[in-house]
């Protein structure tokens, strides 16, 4: 298998919290606002390293856990490949902060991902460090790359079968590069007169 390059602005990868996850960080807050920064910091961690923390087992192969504070909390998440623009992108889904109390967490995980389906809605990292501004003063993490605006059909064939511009050129064309050569073309300073 031939490992594809990851997108020039990720170091890492990118962390998305499942909205059960960011729920799970505003009950903590109301107990303890402290947790909360220290599994913001945590989930930092895993932005920086996917393959932090401890494997787990049985029906949660493919997760993994980090201790938070003084080990009595986890954060659980799994990592997964996103297409953005042609690059891999690792995402580090967290579906859990919580409190391990009899592996209660750990059941709740396994209802949660069966009840989500395989693509849950997910929330940035960036934007729950927003959502909790005073323990996450100092903390940054890795912005959600732009993903470019496509190029519409009529324009793509416009420039291919109009201008006849190669078809590898037009692939590689941002919107905004593509509506150039359409204007350049149209005014007559792309056909050389």
């Amino acid at each position: 298998m031939v490992e594809q390059e990851k997108h020039p602005e990720v170091p890492g990868c990118l962390v998305r919290l499942t909205d059960d996850a960011v729920e799970d960080l505003r009950t903590l807050f109301k107990t303890d606002p402290q947790i909360v920064r220290w599994a913001l910091k945590k989930m930092i961690q895993i932005e920086r390293d996917p393959n932090a923390g401890a494997p787990l087992l049985g029906g949660l192969i493919g997760y993994r856990k980090i201790t938070v504070g003084d080990r009595d909390w986890r954060v659980v998440w799994r990592v997964v490949q996103d297409d953005a623009g042609g690059f891999r992108v690792e995402v580090a889904g967290v579906w859990a902060v919580g409190y391990r109390k009899d592996d209660e967490v750990y059941e709740e995980i396994k209802q949660r991902v069966a009840e989500a389906g395989p693509s849950p809605k997910a929330e940035a990292l960036t934007e729950v460090l927003g959502l909790f501004a005073k323990q996450a003063s100092d903390l940054t993490a890795t912005p959600e790359p732009e993903t470019p605006e496509p190029v519409p059909k009529w324009l793509t064939d416009a420039l291919l079968y109009v201008v006849h511009l190669p078809a590898s050129q037009v692939a590689e064309m941002t919107l905004e590069a593509a509506e150039i050569a359409w204007t350049d073309h149209i005014s007559g300073e792309g056909s050389g007169t």
